[in-house]
């Protein structure tokens, strides 16, 4: 999916296996469908999203040029009603419905999606995945021309993203890209009210901005299923249909309420309580209990699976003993996964040595990855110089606080690394935009991350580590492995480049190390199916809030 960062939910607390049986429905039809997401929601402007929370909400509120099929999740028409692609794949030409209009009934047009893209492609924004643009022909030049001269710059008519008309959009590729239809029902690429975002527009230092004002309610204005009627920070958010939706006839969901608790026990609480109509998470503290009823068939509302999504350790390359590959390597090997797995997670979640979680691609073949191997992680480590550990300074972890599960992983790590290396760490808990902050500005040396494929496609994880990537958390940084990944891209024959892909992970997680993977996530939900329909766990974890309703 759009993918996206977040931290699992798989935590380590157990309750009795036959204490929770319990029920949930509704009190009336007409109170709200009450959905309770884990995580806040960090931002509403859709080029700034990273979270999976927050592109939840981005895809009931917006919607792209494509959408997903409720089904299969492949692309179809959104609002663009079809498209056309060149013979060489290198131009898509999208034809705009007529009806497609904004929340406060504007007509979506073409310009809108361009001010936006626009808007993405200016380094001041701070989009995540603007490197997703980077596919557009003149993009990366506009960007990099923008950062390196802010007012005097290439002009954006270099950038191949054009606007005949009000109902034509035609963009241009540097190369063909397999995947670009679903990165058209991605939020960092849906549009934005061009007219109505005038009045927010500001100066920074002479950069034109935008107050963020326009993200809250009632100044934001969604083209999606619905509109953001309430906004109230650590409650809630209110989201109503769109009356100009020209899809409202698929809307059943008079009234849906988007909720969050700290704590996860309490969410369930509320689940069992009615409050809560349906828990977009299993709850970590009742997590292994719980699907332990699910298995021997005492529940049917916990709905779980495993997902596209890889658990795994950044580690800083560019700070302290971390940039000597061979102590990288040497962590990496003196990690047991299957125990992690055992006896910390305690979820069906899978031990992975690479960063792609294996057969989930078509076509695509995983590299070996690296084994337990404690003996050869001393040897490496005493080779670095080393030895025992002997002159390596406690380790800064990161972990985000509220998700209990990464703290005990990071103390499970940290007891095998000070076993077997004589390595020690120091956990420090954030919370989550001050971990973020300290991620990007490399001021840690180790810092656990969940990720979330965005696509159907390897890039999807290997992307992060290109040199320049804002979500390239491990900064780390190889001219070889960037060039293989413009080799990829620049591959027309599937499996050649698939072969491309499989050296540079191979280059990853066999020589470099600037990761550590260490299982294949599972996440899932839990409501109950009589009562709750239009939505269901599914294996990239794409909740489209826009078909939820009550039974």
């Amino acid at each position: 999916m759009r993918k996206t960062l977040l931290l699992p939910t798989l935590l380590l607390l157990g309750v009795c296996a036959g204490g929770f049986w319990l029920s949930t429905g509704s009190k009336s039809d007409h109170h709200a469908i009450v959905f309770c997401q884990q995580g806040q929601i960090h931002t509403l402007d859709p080029a700034k999203m990273t979270y999976l929370q927050d592109i939840r909400v981005a895809e009931g509120l917006w919607e792209g040029l494509a959408q997903y099929a409720p089904h299969t999740l492949t692309p179809i028409p959104g609002v663009a009603k079809s498209w056309s692609i060149s013979k060489n794949k290198l131009v898509y030409t999208f034809h705009l419905k007529r009806n497609a209009s904004w929340s406060n009934g504007h007509r979506v047009t073409s310009g809108d999606f361009v001010f936006e893209w626009r808007r993405v492609l200016q380094p001041h924004t701070g989009s995540g995945y603007v490197f997703l643009y980077f596919h557009i022909a003149g993009a990366r030049q506009y960007f990099n021309s923008i950062a390196a001269h802010p007012h005097h710059h290439l002009p954006f008519s270099t950038v191949g993203i054009k606007a005949p008309n009000r109902r034509t959009l035609i963009v241009t590729l540097n190369h063909p890209c397999v995947y670009f239809l679903d990165l058209m029902a991605f939020p960092p690429f849906f549009p934005l009210d061009r007219q109505a975002m005038r009045q927010f527009r500001v100066r920074y230092h002479g950069v034109v901005g935008y107050n963020p004002v326009w993200t809250r309610p009632p100044y934001l204005i969604s083209d999606g299923a619905y509109q953001l009627t309430d906004w109230r920070f650590h409650q809630f958010l209110e989201l109503k249909p769109n009356p100009y939706y020209d899809q409202r006839s698929q809307v059943h969901c008079p009234w849906l309420k988007i909720v969050n608790y700290d704590d996860a026990t309490a969410a369930f609480l509320a689940y069992r309580t009615r409050v809560i109509n349906v828990l977009g998470f299993i709850p970590g503290p009742l997590g292994p209990a719980l699907v332990k009823q699910e298995a021997s068939g005492r529940r049917d509302d916990v709905h779980i699976t495993p997902v596209f999504g890889t658990m795994f350790l950044n580690l800083n390359c560019q700070k302290g003993v971390l940039k000597n590959r061979l102590v990288r390597e040497a962590l990496d090997l003196a990690i047991n996964r299957h125990a992690l797995v055992a006896h910390v997670v305690r979820m069906p979640v899978v031990p992975l040595h690479v960063l792609v979680p294996p057969h989930t691609i078509r076509g695509y073949e995983s590299p070996h990855g690296m084994g337990f191997n404690p003996e050869r992680a001393r040897k490496l480590l005493k080779q670095a110089g080393y030895p025992r550990g002997r002159g390596i300074k406690p380790l800064r972890y990161l972990v985000v606080a509220g998700y209990p599960i990464t703290s005990r992983l990071a103390e499970a790590i940290g007891a095998m690394w000070r076993k077997t290396l004589g390595v020690r760490i120091e956990i420090n808990s954030e919370e989550g935009k001050i971990f973020h902050q300290d991620c990007v500005h490399g001021d840690f040396a180790v810092a656990g991350e969940g990720w979330y494929g965005d696509y159907p496609d390897p890039t999807t994880w290997l992307d992060l580590f290109i040199g320049g990537n804002p979500n390239n958390m491990s900064h780390y940084q190889s001219r070889c492995y960037d060039h293989l990944l413009h080799l990829a891209a620049y591959e027309s024959n599937a499996h050649d480049r698939f072969t491309l892909l499989h050296r540079a992970e191979a280059d990853l997680v066999d020589k470099a190390f600037p990761a550590i993977p260490l299982y294949q996530m599972a996440d899932g939900m839990i409501y109950n199916r009589a009562k709750i329909g239009g939505i269901r766990p599914d294996f990239r974890s794409i909740t489209l809030l826009k078909y939820i309703h009550r039974r």
